[in-house]
């Protein structure tokens, strides 16, 4: 079920988050992957900032942020082997792999990644952190927890991601990302909302306050508009 948001209305970019994941679970129950969209890019965020990757955007999520950018509604369908064929046509040489969402971890993906790594791709996973941690191997985990959109991040977390990012718009959703730098210690950024022009300067200054716990990250691809 599709949390809903206490006092806020939903402004995010999937016309019915409930609906588009309901669809989306109703594919993965049928054997097949439900899926967005696949496309060849840089990874414009965090710690892998710059590198290319293939995305792989899996529909459907557990939560309904009010300032979600993205559409996960389902795309197209895929088995696993057409999956993996479809990444290596579009990627080429490329060997990197993120599972994206909507959230990819509501989904069965371990005979994917199999295939995927058995291939020679490594694969990044982009998850809110909310759900028991995936039996997959994956080679880098980032994390954007959604405490303030009913996202619990789940403890196995905090001592396996490879990075939180947290989403900024306001004083307290730089407090979130402290106390969180704080408890689990890994590897912190600090992402301004785009749609807030405002949390860019407050991100800035946390950065600068707190240099030894808090990184910059930007969504780079918008600015240099591509995907």
């Amino acid at each position: 079920m599709v949390a809903t948001i206490s006092g806020k209305s939903y402004l995010g970019a999937t016309p019915d988050p409930a609906e588009a994941t309901r669809e989306a679970m109703a594919v993965a129950k049928n054997g097949l992957l439900p899926v967005v969209e696949i496309f060849y890019s840089l990874q414009g965020e965090g710690q892998r900032t710059g590198q290319a990757t293939v995305f792989v955007r899996f529909a459907g999520c557990n939560l309904a942020c009010e300032f979600c950018d993205t559409d996960f509604r389902v795309k197209d369908t895929f088995t696993a082997e057409a999956l993996v064929a479809e990444i290596a046509r579009i990627g080429g040489a490329c060997r990197w792999v993120c599972l994206t969402g909507g959230e990819p971890t509501i989904h069965d993906l371990s005979g994917l990644c199999e295939l995927l790594h058995a291939s020679g791709y490594l694969l990044q996973m982009e998850t809110n952190g909310t759900r028991p941690h995936p039996e997959w191997k994956l080679d880098h985990i980032t994390v954007s927890p959604k405490q303030p959109q009913g996202g619990r991040l789940h403890p196995w977390y905090e001592a396996n991601a490879s990075e939180f990012k947290y989403v900024v718009d306001d004083d307290d959703d730089l407090a979130r990302a402290l106390n969180g730098v704080r408890e689990h210690g890994r590897m912190t950024f600090v992402q301004p909302n785009s749609l807030n022009p405002a949390a860019v300067a407050l991100c800035v200054d946390a950065v600068q306050t707190y240099p030894a716990l808090l990184r910059l990250s930007l969504q780079t691809h918008k600015f240099l508009q591509i995907r």
